[in-house]
């Protein structure tokens, strides 16, 4: 069985689009996302239903969180700009929709255990788990969460960590990557030999582009995409 992990998508469909297509060609079983369909990017709307039609589940981010009660205590300019304009342009279908994702998600595929978290699993909203994170940090939670595998989002960096008998994953984002590459990015866990792969995408960054400037949000937006930051 595979499984890919998406996740920070970030209304991005440019880069999902390519995305999704490229998981299609790999005879992936299941999809599941860490969150952060919205936010920064043009296209929420089309991301959310891009994300219900295809992932198997989502957990939710921080900018879904704050898109849903609209409380951007936490965010610099540029992610309150995102929300602002998620906010704005979401009916309250999709907000339902982001309103119904969990925190976390806990499942088993044959007998190996997966936790999937955007943040944490102490601060399943807001912690940052880095590849330069502690050791002390990812032993902590081999500890406290009862999985094999522990899939993070939220860093936007792509990770590969193995503490004990615990793996951890990020598979970096699909829409706003910030590890110095512009290409969207993913990872393939296959079940049967428990590898996980990390896939990296091309998309149509001038159309990204062209769509934030258009809808009035922050230059910047689209010029960090060119960058990978």
């Amino acid at each position: 069985m595979k499984i890919a992990f998406i996740s920070d998508i970030h209304s991005n469909i440019h880069a999902l689009s390519a995305v999704m297509e490229e998981i299609e060609k790999e005879n992936v079983d299941e999809i599941y996302c860490c969150g952060d369909i919205v936010g920064y990017n043009a296209f929420p709307g089309e991301c959310i239903e891009l994300v219900d039609k295809y992932v198997k589940a989502s957990v939710r981010g921080n900018h879904d969180h704050a898109t849903i009660n609209g409380d951007t205590i936490w965010f610099n300019e540029y992610g309150v700009a995102g929300i602002n304009y998620c906010r704005k342009v979401l009916s309250d279908e999709k907000i339902k929709f982001l309103e119904s994702l969990p925190t976390h998600l806990h499942f088993n595929r044959e007998g190996i255990k997966f936790y999937i978290v955007h943040g944490s699993p102490r601060n399943e909203l807001f912690e940052y788990i880095f590849p330069s994170t502690s050791e002390e940090t990812f032993e902590e939670f081999s500890i406290s969460v009862d999985a094999n595998v522990v899939v993070l989002g939220h860093t936007h960096i792509p990770m590969k960590r193995k503490i004990g008998e615990t793996l951890f994953l990020n598979p970096g984002s699909v829409g706003q990557p910030r590890d110095g590459n512009p290409k969207a990015s993913f990872v393939i866990f296959d079940c049967k030999n428990k590898e996980a792969v990390f896939r990296r995408v091309n998309y149509n960054i001038e159309e990204a582009k062209r769509a934030i400037i258009d809808r009035g949000l922050p230059l910047f937006l689209a010029e960090r995409l060119d960058l990978g930051i």
